[in-house]
């Protein structure tokens, strides 16, 4: 009979390094790198404000151990430079290019500016750090990417089985964040009262779309609103683990980020816990997806190529002929036809 150290050993291996199809480090990849384009685009009004030649954030004296690549172009024109290839590496990886590469200057880039100004960039930005360190340790270029399409041109979008130990890291940092929020959140008086929820509303700086007054003064409403809001973060850090309960707890997570994404501007951080949620889709889910996303886009390149397919023309059928109902004209003789004349 096994002993219970070697179940605990053979499902710890198994969670960690069991062979899987790649596909979901794929569609992570991917998504990652539109949401890393965003983000580094939206640097573009503040990078020179805040670290060019008139720079509004001075230099900053890092712990034992911190660096920045900020440090060395700092006030000078090279941080664009600095931008640039966090933009191409972000750009490389939608379309899975130089992968690894890719994924490195995305992380320095993230990592240089999010260090050297954290307080003008928030939660979201650091999990872009994260995300763009896990994507950089993940199999990802592995297959639908041009690193996998230059070296097999026909199998390009076949799936490889790789041990998933970093994409099961960035699994467990989702569990992790949401441990941690409702840690922090339980402690809060405003959370702890259910007003919370109320307050964040009525903060006009924050507010994309006004919430009607009644819902924010409301305290039923109100208690509602920010209980529900610890529950549903408690859930997802626990009940996603659960094959059954992971596809709802996931799609309330979705629910509950859009609604703060509508109601408050809180940056990139519900976006980027979304694309981190994609690491729970089930590898044959998601060889689905990357398979009908293919499939979409060669159809939109074979329009492209020869246009839009011309209108099919009805065709025209000629009347068969039908014989003549008349009665046959008879000889002189009888015999039912005219003899030639000769």
């Amino acid at each position: 009979m096994r002993t219970l150290w070697a179940l605990i050993r053979d499902g710890w291996n198994r969670f960690w390094f069991a062979p899987q199809s790649t596909a979901p480090v794929e569609l992570l990849r991917i998504v990652f790198g539109m949401l890393a384009t965003a983000w580094m685009i939206s640097l573009t009004p503040v990078l020179g404000p805040f670290f060019g030649a008139v720079a509004a954030v001075p230099k900053r004296e890092l712990p034992t151990g911190g660096w920045t690549l900020l440090t060395l172009v700092h006030g000078t024109p090279l941080i664009w430079v600095l931008w640039l290839s966090g933009l191409l590496g972000a750009l490389s990886l939608i379309v899975g290019f130089r992968t690894r590469l890719a994924a490195l200057l995305a992380f320095v880039t993230v990592l240089s500016v999010t260090r050297e100004a954290p307080l003008a960039f928030n939660a979201g930005d650091g999990l872009i750090r994260l995300l763009a360190l896990y994507v950089l340790l993940m199999p990802a270029g592995s297959a639908v990417s041009v690193d996998r399409w230059r070296a097999d041109r026909h199998g390009w979008c076949s799936f490889p089985r790789r041990a998933p130990w970093a994409l099961r890291l960035a699994q467990v940092q989702l569990s992790v964040i949401y441990l941690a929020t409702v840690g922090e959140k339980s402690g809060g008086v405003l959370w702890q009262d259910g007003s919370a929820v109320s307050y964040a509303l009525r903060i006009g700086e924050l507010n994309r779309v006004p919430v009607p007054p009644f819902l924010t003064e409301s305290l039923l409403l109100s208690q509602l609103a920010t209980y529900g809001t610890v529950a549903t973060e408690l859930a997802i850090a626990v009940l996603v683990w659960n094959r059954v309960a992971r596809p709802w707890v996931l799609a309330l997570g979705v629910l509950l980020h859009v609604s703060i994404e509508i109601t408050l501007a809180v940056g990139f951080f519900g976006v980027a816990v979304i694309t981190l949620y994609l690491a729970f889709v089930p590898p044959d889910r998601a060889e689905r997806v990357l398979l009908w996303g293919r499939g979409r886009l060669r159809r939109h390149r074979s329009v492209l190529a020869t246009g839009p397919a011309a209108p099919s023309v009805p065709e025209v059928r000629k009347p068969r002929h039908v014989p003549s109902r008349e009665p046959v004209p008879k000889g002189p003789d009888g015999s039912g036809a005219f003899k030639h004349l000769s």
